[in-house]
This record gives C-alpha cells, sequence and structure tokens, in this order.
C-alpha cells in the first residue's frame, strides 16, 4: 500500500480536499504492537493534525482482539469526557482497508504519575452506559471462574511443560457472593501504561481496539499487572507504587469509604485470576512466536516471568 493510495481513500470519503494533498504530510508512527498507525499533518494549517488507524488482518487474538467499530465506538463513546483522544471519521471498507481517524493528541508517553493514571481510569468509569455503549461493546467476563476458565483454553494452544508449569499457578477461587457486582463499566482492556499519554491537557488513554463492557477492575488488573509494564518497556511496579496507586484510584471512584472498601475488597478476591489470565496468553504468545519472531518470544518469556514472581508472592 502506498501512502497515495491511502490519501486516496480519504479524499474519496469527504475527508480531503484534492487542492490541499499536496500540503500534507503523512508519517508512520511507532510503538503499535499490530496495526500501522499514520500521523498526518498539513504544511499550511497547524490545526489540522490527525491519527489515521489501519486495521490490518491477523490471526484472531484472544486477549487483546481487533475490533474496529468498537475502537470507533469508544472514540463516540468517550469523546465529551476529554479522556480519549477526539473522533474525526471511520471508514469501515476500504481499498487499503478499515480505517479510524481522529485527532493527534501531543505529548510524551506516560511519565509515571500514578496518581493520574488511576484517575484516569476512574474517570473512564464513573462514565455511565448508555444504550448505545451496551449495544457496541462485547460483553467481558467478571468473575474469577470465567477467567480462569479463558486462561486454560489459552494454555490448551500449546500442550507441554510450559503451559503445565502455568497451570500449576491456576489460584484457588475465592467465593464472590458476598461481593455485590455495584455495575458494568466501559473498559479499555489494554490499558499499559504505552497506551497512555501524557498531553497538555492531561493523561489521555488511546488505542481502544479491543474494548468491552465488564468489571472496571480489569483495567487496574491489567494496569498494574507487571507483564504490561514488561511488554511496555517500564519498570515493574513495587508493592508501595500499587498501594499509591489503588488508594488514589478508590478516590476517584467514589465518595463512599463503604464503597472503597467493598471494592478493594472484590479486587482482593479477584485479582490473581487476572493474573493467572495474563501469565497464561503470554506464555501463549512467547509460544506462538518461538519459531518466526526470536526477540518477541523473548520478551514475552520476560513477562511471563515477571508475572510468575507475582503469583507466587500473592499466593504466599
Amino acid at each position: 500500500m502506498t501512502q497515495e493510495a491511502l490519501l486516496e481513500v480519504l479524499e474519496a470519503n469527504g475527508l480531503l480536499q484534492q487542492k490541499s494533498c499536496g500540503a500534507l504530510r503523512l508519517e508512520l508512527l511507532t510503538g503499535g504492537f499490530w496495526n500501522r498507525v499514520y500521523r498526518l499533518r498539513s504544511q499550511e494549517n497547524s490545526s489540522f493534525d490527525w491519527v489515521v488507524k489501519q486495521f490490518v488482518q491477523v490471526p484472531v487474538n484472544p486477549l487483546f482482539p481487533i475490533l474496529p467499530s468498537a475502537e470507533s465506538a469508544a472514540l463516540q463513546f468517550l469523546q465529551d469526557h476529554k479522556c480519549a483522544p477526539k473522533p474525526v471519521a471511520f471508514i469501515a471498507e476500504s481499498a487499503v482497508g478499515s480505517l479510524l481517524v481522529y485527532e493527534y493528541v501531543p505529548g510524551s508517553s506516560w511519565n509515571g504519575d500514578l496518581d493520574a493514571a488511576a484517575t484516569l481510569l476512574a474517570r473512564v468509569q464513573r462514565i455511565p452506559l448508555n444504550a448505545f455503549a451496551k449495544q457496541a461493546f462485547r460483553k467481558l467476563p467478571t468473575e474469577a471462574n470465567a477467567l480462569q476458565q479463558h486462561a486454560q483454553a489459552m494454555l490448551l494452544r500449546h500442550p507441554g511443560a510450559l503451559s503445565d508449569s502455568v497451570r500449576q499457578l491456576r489460584p484457588a477461587i475465592r467465593s464472590s457472593s458476598a461481593f455485590v457486582f455495584l455495575r458494568e463499566v466501559l473498559v479499555h482492556t489494554d490499558c499499559g501504561p504505552g497506551n497512555m499519554v501524557s498531553s497538555p491537557a492531561g493523561l489521555r488513554l488511546i488505542d481502544w481496539q479491543c474494548p468491552g463492557v465488564g468489571d472496571g477492575l480489569q483495567d487496574v488488573a491489567t494496569f498494574l499487572s507487571p507483564a504490561m509494564q514488561v511488554l511496555y518497556g517500564y519498570p515493574i511496579l513495587s508493592t508501595a507504587q500499587e498501594q499509591k496507586f489503588l488508594s488514589a484510584y478508590l478516590s476517584a471512584l467514589s465518595e463512599n469509604p463503604s464503597d472503597s472498601q467493598e471494592t478493594l475488597a472484590r479486587f482482593n478476591s479477584i485479582r490473581s485470576s487476572h493474573h493467572y489470565r495474563f501469565a497464561a496468553y503470554c506464555a501463549m504468545r512467547m509460544q506462538d512466536t518461538a519459531s518466526t519472531d526470536e526477540k518477541t518470544s523473548r520478551l514475552y518469556s520476560l513477562a511471563l516471568h515477571a508475572e510468575i514472581q507475582l503469583l507466587h508472592r500473592m499466593s504466599s
């Protein structure tokens, strides 16, 4: 695919004028695991600054699927809440595949501000779901048994010693009957530090390619996951940093101390199942790429080791 072909699709869909195309600069960005992401700027108009995301056809990822229409829906749902990029357009089908266009978020990768990250997740989760959201997003597993079954399915893709060693870490399921599931929220599902941008207007969550409706604690576990920190090139959070993050999250999520206590109790009851699923995913991806991409396989090996260490710590 040439850059000219991509610009032609945008022009054909009424997003660009032919006379302006010569003044546009299309730059391929780095950092994405799957899709091609471009920054489109005008040399004549500094306020014209877009991201054009071109979705690629890859095998279905059981934990982080590529869902173009769902990402478009997430940006629409969040556009008035200052926590995600503002959508411009979504082209479901074209000669160059599905394209999502949104305003570029200036800034840098997450700067390590735990309070800001926790508050951002809480802000998203305080937005009530409307009829549009309930129809647009997939349902996510929310209970320990369903999470562990998902992990088991991923481990079955590569029978052998590695998968067996991860399976031995399967945590006991605590009874969740005492915890009331307060409400379903929009869940990013892939909210590692690499998908947070520290912009002049505040922290923003990007890459909403696999959102769903479920338990907001999934995003909390995802952010705290050692594997996610490793995969995005960040240091693993210490216990003190985890506690700082959780304190800020609970404070931003609810003004009611009893609600915060219940949320924390639920998180402590289900967290190990989320990390077990992350470990299963890392083991699967490590073996998926072992013969084709040694660098990626080694990265997932490091992420798996980090997740296993946390599971051991939690079990003790």
